[in-house]
């Protein structure tokens, strides 16, 4: 991995040096400002910042939307914005970054062999990400989720992995998930997300008690976008878990 790095650093180098654009926290109104980022696009598609942006929002009502079908076409519109982003401007990180983030959400949406290829476009569009980028704190965090997914996959999934890598992807593991949340924390602590997943790589490998510390860590930082509280509810209720697999492995011990 680490020669595929410096090979995309160098690419990312020939396209030349880019202003990198730090996101912005995601608005109050999510659905207000899809509307005008649409309106920019249609204004000027050559809008490199609206592409993205627009993935961005886009991805955020996803994670916002209950209906099954109507967040796919969320996720798919993202995936489309977040490629005219890269062909406007390859060498920058957040075309890349939503690129990997719109397809990632995809294929949580999707199954079988669907999945798996999209896939490895998240973990080839993340690691193109912290190539141009190595402080993309949000390009990491994906890394981490791609890691732990690829871990833990089913039997079924494995298989269809054989049909797209030829095998399971090799080197994946829990402790790289950790070490990537770890990274993403480094350079951001205050995102709730980061501290979320990596709680839920915690549970993954039954360190229940470093899950909770994280849950609580999320839990107590400030609301910075609209999907915040979603992810807060979600480590209040790991908590619960955790506490209950605490309880019970201490009871195993004093048996």
């Amino acid at each position: 991995m680490r020669s595929r790095i410096t090979f995309l650093v160098l690419v990312c180098a020939l396209c030349g040096a880019l202003t990198t654009v730090p996101p912005a926290a995601v608005a109050a109104d999510p659905a207000a400002e899809r509307v005008e980022l649409t309106a920019a696009v249609q204004a000027d598609p050559g809008d490199y910042a609206a592409q993205w942006n627009l993935a961005r929002v886009l991805i955020d009502l996803g994670n916002l939307e209950q209906d099954s079908g109507k967040k796919q076409a969320l996720f798919e519109e993202a995936v489309s914005h977040a490629r005219a982003a890269v062909a406007l401007e390859p060498g920058d990180t957040w075309g890349h970054h939503y690129l990997a983030a719109s397809v990632g959400k995809l294929a949580l949406t999707v199954g079988g062999k669907r999945k798996i290829e999209l896939s490895k476009e998240v973990r080839d569009e993340a690691e193109k990400a912290i190539a141009c980028d190595p402080n993309n704190d949000r390009s990491h965090h994906i890394l981490g989720r791609w890691n732990r997914e690829v871990t833990h996959l089913s039997p079924v999934l494995k298989l269809a992995a054989k049909v797209v890598y030829g095998g399971v992807p090799q080197g994946a593991s829990d402790e790289k998930a950790v070490s990537e949340f770890q990274e993403a924390i480094r350079i951001n602590p205050r995102a709730v997300n980061h501290h979320l997943e990596l709680g839920i790589t915690y549970m993954e490998m039954k360190q229940f008690e470093a899950a909770i510390a994280e849950f609580e860590t999320a839990l107590a930082l400030p609301d910075a976008e609209s999907s915040d509280p979603l992810y807060k509810a979600e480590a209040r209720e790991n908590i619960r878990v955790c506490e209950k697999k605490v309880d019970r492995q201490n009871e195993k011990r004093r048996h």
